[in-house]
């Protein structure tokens, strides 16, 4: 089932309309013979910044990059065939037609494969069914949204005013309804930070009269309304990309993502979020199955592998199928080169719902979890709701993961990707519930800063705070080799004290075991390094 990532239930309306049922098939192309464009002069299908994106991070433009021969499609067309999408990518398009009959006049030689999605009813109304849809702050300002933030760590880079400047965030979603209405994103308007839309299921600009599952999806980013909710990136700038249909559960939606995904990379999007996941359809002859969910099987999953290879970086929902038949991660979250991001609730506690991994070649999955259980999310009315879902969670982590790459822009996707993980609390040990754990963006930060680069502030960091005797501090030793740390209970009394011999111009990991014969408590940490002292409160947890 193909499904929105979250557990919201809507209200659905029917209306009565003459059925005009339509035909929907994807052709692959032979080859890209005889382009009219050039792999040397990429401006002519390329924008500057995607162009930019690839030479900073050594990546060739390839004749996988080239559009579709135009000849070819119009061939096509010129049969009777409306061309609904196209694709570099897959070197295909996707067609509609009235008449079922037409299909069979596509004899070309240069036409590789014909794929039958389904039919469709053209006047079909847009409902919204009833179904599983998966500036300097303060606290105050973030309302209850500010937990969701502060778990992963992410208020240290909003006080250094990271919050997503320059990035650029693609949506792939099935509606943004009411969402250029709202106070929440008024401030993302005004400054022209919504970059534009496009609706890739009925071709068109609009995207604010459908499904209203993509505009609570982006108030976990992009929302500014304070004391109500602050998004984890509300400086970044948005493409908002309607590829997922709510009236239908067709594979036809895979190849949606793929063309969105296309779209994105060609306007040079950094980001992309997409709280989507596909497993089985109406028609069941297109279900995947478990084994499919190896990463390189299903059309979503590729294309996901291909958005991630030309520099962006792709967050998709692990899905919520931890308590159904299914249990596992849906597709594209099985993707090699990805974050998938399960769900935690309010209490860093596993979400129910939350989707399993390992992928079927047995690697981990989800790759971390944010909050998905109980989410601050917007309405349309100007106020908040709790949601459910890893819908919330992956675009959660998709802000933060556009602060974490302002702060280090000349960084490739996948080092980005990595000091995430490397960040998350059970890296050393992870699992196929939480994956990799909850990510610590002030620690992903560190991990990513030059050694030249470090500050006093970015001398040591404690991951996570509370500790546990499993914990561990990172500290930077600039020109010394030598640290005398010294532990006060919360009276002010040194109950222990400890010399190290660290690496200079790196991060040194030490581990805090000799905590252990410590009573759980507040605790705090003196560090003496290079003639600079530093001290940080710490709780000790069991």
């Amino acid at each position: 089932m193909n499904k929105f990532l979250f557990l919201l239930l809507f209200p659905f309306c029917v209306f009565a309309q003459q059925d005009s049922i339509s035909y929907k098939y994807w052709v692959s192309f032979t080859d890209k013979d005889n382009s009219n464009f050039d792999l040397n002069m990429p401006e002519g299908f390329l924008s500057q910044r995607a162009i930019d994106r690839r030479v900073n991070q050594g990546i060739d433009i390839k004749i996988q990059d080239l559009p579709i021969n135009s000849w070819y499609a119009d061939s096509i067309g010129d049969l009777g065939f409306d061309i609904i999408n196209r694709s570099k990518w897959f070197n295909g398009i996707m067609i509609t037609t009235n008449d079922s009959t037409l299909v069979n006049q596509i004899t070309f030689p240069f036409v590789k494969s014909v794929f039958y999605f389904g039919q469709w009813n053209k006047n079909k109304s847009n409902q919204k069914k009833q179904s599983k849809l998966e500036t300097d702050f303060s606290k105050a300002d973030y309302g209850d949204a500010y937990n969701q933030l502060a778990m992963l760590k992410g208020e240290f880079l909003h006080k250094r005013n990271l919050k997503g400047e320059g990035k650029v965030i693609a949506v792939l979603d099935a509606g943004f309804s009411k969402a250029d209405e709202m106070d929440a994103f008024q401030k993302l308007f005004d400054e022209g930070r919504i970059l534009g839309s496009w609706d890739f299921v009925r071709q068109e600009e609009g995207v604010y009269e459908d499904h209203s599952h993509g505009m609570m999806v982006l108030s976990t980013m992009g929302a500014e309304n304070k004391g109500e909710i602050i998004g984890t990136s509300p400086d970044a700038c948005f493409w908002l990309l309607r590829t997922e249909d709510g009236d239908t559960e067709n594979l036809i939606e895979e190849y949606n993502w793929l063309c969105g995904a296309e779209f994105a990379d060609s306007v040079g999007a950094d980001i992309i979020n997409s709280s989507l996941g596909y497993t089985t359809f109406d028609d069941a002859s297109q279900n995947h199955t478990y084994s499919d969910m190896n990463g390189r099987t299903t059309p979503v999953s590729i294309a996901a592998n291909l958005a991630s290879r030309k520099g962006m970086i792709v967050v998709n929902s692990a899905g919520n199928s931890g308590s159904s038949s299914w249990h596992y991660i849906g597709a594209p979250a099985d993707a090699d080169s990805i974050l998938s991001v399960g769900a935690v609730d309010e209490n860093t506690d596993f979400a129910w719902f939350s989707s399993f991994g390992p992928t079927a070649d047995g690697r981990v999955k989800p790759t971390i979890v944010a909050q998905g259980g109980n989410t601050i999310v917007a309405t349309s009315d100007n106020g908040t709701l709790t949601g459910n879902g890893t819908s919330f969670s992956s675009p959660i982590i998709a802000g933060m993961t556009a602060c974490l790459w302002q702060a280090h822009p000349n960084r490739t996707n996948m080092e980005i990707i990595n000091a995430i993980i490397l960040s998350a609390h059970l890296h050393e040990n992870p699992n196929d519930s939480l994956g990799n754990g909850l990510p610590n963006f002030a620690l992903a930060d560190l991990l990513l800063t030059e050694p030249k680069n470090q500050t006093q502030s970015d001398v040591f960091a404690i991951v996570p705070n509370p500790i546990t005797a499993n914990s561990h501090i990172y500290v930077y030793a600039a020109n010394t080799n030598a640290m005398r740390m010294e532990v006060y209970n919360i009276k002010g009394n040194r109950i222990s004290k400890f010399n190290f011999s660290l690496t200079a111009q790196t991060n040194n990991q030490i581990n805090l075991s000799f905590l252990r014969k410590n009573a759980v408590g507040v605790y705090l940490l003196k560090i003496r390094l290079g003639g600079q002292e530093f001290v940080e409160k710490v709780i000790l947890v069991d």
